[in-house]
């Protein structure tokens, strides 16, 4: 008797569990508030769930796919699925099922989505989309055999919210290695987290990736573990996981690499050339490294240093020995020089602009400068020189180089050849203050980037010899640079070498009088100059304490660039005067560039 009684009992609660469902068939919209479950009955069955409604169950699974093919679900915008335990869209045992959100699918428990015994199936959470659960929201588990061509394609949030330590697994998103070709990709704007202190990296990490021989993770939003950057933000197991980060996408939390005995796993960057990183990575895992937009990449750990002003030091002591030369022929076309009675000064402004080129990691640059240039006669062919500059230089992938210059030497000025010849020589020497700021992106911060400094010192010698022609030919002239770079320390995990660069450029110049009366004149001059690198040290770089190197491209290492000018002189009186002086550059590097000055000079 009792023992009917105890099945009378069983077959009722069994039959409340069917009260206030719904077998659905073909096409089904919602679009009012429902607390009605949603069975599917068949395969090809579709759901939407429209009009800022709501579909809950004070259980599991509101939405049950119920081991159906091919199965469509989607979640309007400002609509919602919601579950008081578990599995609020069960997805198990089934092919080919369709999710796509703009709403909010929601358990209070564990698993937003169940995908177990999947295959083929595909999630897609849009932009303004929320996927949240307490705990593990998106599982693709495998009990027997394996699960296959899972992807998870994300835009919006997808959040596992209880605070977990401990043994307790608390995941966003998990696929162990019982499953292959689970492809999860985070795009720009989404946002992927979790909030777990525990101390393994299968129960902590907020996106793990585990893989039978392959599956790949994709970032370019942000990856976060809100339990702190010691604790694991990605984990890898199994074998054949590519994880790419990309873009401005942000790591917050470690990165651990597990397995990989098989088919080692594979960690590529693309966050543009240039791009400074360091993401903190451990376990005994294998795995290899690779950026790709080709920066030098070392793997203690996972860093690189972007060039920044080092990749680019050539071009700028040639720039700088092309505008003093300019200078050099405004202080010889003027009165003082004329009458050597009295120094010679001027101010310039400048700016130079760089197109770069992912081939050759050619950096965009931008540079603004202030100068001044200073002639003293010593004596008739004897010219004391004293230049300043200040500029701040900003570099693709958020670098700036703030720098002060000095340079001071001697002019050496018409040294007789023959009736229509003669030589002048300058040579300058000194050194720049160089302050550096950058931001990098790392794993190691609450934010994904860091900000670093460097401040340091650089020498620089310039000199060239002229030859002068009185007649029509061009002037001709061997001009050399160095520059020498002593060792020094960022803020933060980068240390650079020692790093000598030799230059030497051929140059024809020349002079046009193109207006001239007892008021004003106007000339033309122009430069056109072959520069080449003599010699240039391989960069050797650390980070973190593990060493690097950088070459700099074949292709950056020659430069044709030409500059002309315009000077003109207006004479108010006998005694005042104004000049005006405008040049242009442009060099084969794709660099232009522009400097005027402007003076008004007194005499009394």
């Amino acid at each position: 008797m009792k023992a009917f009684r105890f099945a009378i009992i069983i077959i009722y609660l069994m039959s409340l569990s069917h009260v206030n469902a719904a077998n659905i068939t073909g096409s089904n919209t919602i679009n009012s508030d429902s607390s009605t479950q949603q069975v599917y009955n068949a395969d090809d069955t579709s759901l939407t769930i429209t009009d800022s409604s709501t579909l809950s169950r004070s259980g599991a699974a509101p939405v049950n796919i119920n081991e159906k093919d091919n199965g469509t679900l989607t979640i309007n915008s400002g609509s919602t699925v919601t579950s008081t335990a578990s599995n609020a869209v069960q997805g198990k045992n089934q092919s080919g099922l369709l999710i796509t959100n703009s709403g909010t699918i929601n358990a209070d428990g564990s698993k937003a989505i169940n995908l177990l015994n999947a295959q083929s199936s595909t999630v897609t959470n849009k932009s303004g989309g929320v996927i949240k659960s307490n705990t593990n929201t998106i599982t693709v588990t495998e009990n027997s055999g394996t699960a296959n061509n899972v992807t998870i394609n994300n835009s919006g949030q997808i959040s596992a919210g209880a605070a977990s330590s401990g043994a307790t697994s608390n995941n966003a998103i998990r696929s162990e290695d019982d499953t292959d070709n689970v492809t999860v990709v985070n795009n720009v704007g989404g946002h992927i987290h979790n909030n777990n202190t525990s101390s393994t990296a299968l129960n902590a990490s907020t996106v793990f990736i585990a893989a039978n021989s392959s599956a790949t993770l994709t970032n370019s939003g942000t990856i976060e573990n809100k339990g702190g950057v010691e604790n694991y933000a990605i984990g890898l197991a199994g074998n054949g996981v590519t994880v790419t980060l990309k873009d401005d996408g942000k790591v917050i939390g470690k990165i651990s690499v597990a397995g990989g005995s098989t088919t080692a796993h594979t960690i590529k960057l693309q966050h543009g050339v240039g791009q400074g990183y360091f993401y903190d990575i451990d376990g005994s895992g294998s795995y290899t490294l690779q950026d790709l937009d080709g920066n030098p990449v070392v793997k203690g750990s996972a860093g690189s240093i972007g060039q920044g002003g080092n990749e680019m030091i050539d071009e700028e002591l040639g720039y700088k020995s092309i505008a003093f030369r300019n200078s050099l022929i405004r202080f010889k076309n003027s009165d003082e020089y004329n009458d050597r009675d009295k120094g010679w000064g001027e101010i310039t402004t400048s700016f130079i602009k760089r197109d770069g080129e992912n081939s050759t990691l050619k950096l965009n640059s931008e540079k603004i400068g202030v100068g001044a240039n200073i002639f003293e006669p010593i004596s008739n062919n004897k010219n004391l020189i004293f230049s300043f500059e200040t500029s701040l230089q900003n570099i693709s992938q958020n670098h700036d180089l703030d720098k002060f210059s000095f340079l001071t030497g001697i002019h050496f000025d018409e040294i007789k050849i023959s009736k229509n010849l003669s030589t002048e020589l300058f040579f300058l020497g000194g050194a720049s203050f160089n302050k550096s700021t950058r931001n990098i992106l790392t794993n190691t911060t609450t934010t994904g980037e860091l900000d670093i400094t460097d401040d340091y010192l650089s020498y620089e010698v310039l000199t060239g010899k002229k030859i002068n022609s009185n007649n029509l030919l061009p002037d001709l002239s061997l001009n050399f640079g160095y520059s020498h770079t002593p060792s020094h320390k960022e803020s933060k995990y980068f240390e650079w070498d020692e790093r000598d660069v030799y230059n030497l450029s051929l140059a024809l110049s020349n002079e046009h009088q193109i207006l001239k009366d007892d008021k004003k004149s106007l000339n033309l001059s122009w430069i056109a100059d072959a520069r080449t690198i003599l010699d240039d040290d391989v960069q050797i770089f650390y980070v973190n304490g593990t060493k690097g190197s950088y070459a700099q491209n074949n292709d950056l290492r020659t430069e044709f660039s030409l500059s002309a000018g315009l000077n003109y002189d207006y004479n108010f009186s006998k005694n005042s005067k104004f000049i005006f002086a405008l040049e242009g550059l442009s060099t084969t590097q794709d660099t232009g560039g522009i400097q005027a000055n402007l003076k008004y000079s007194q005499r009394f």
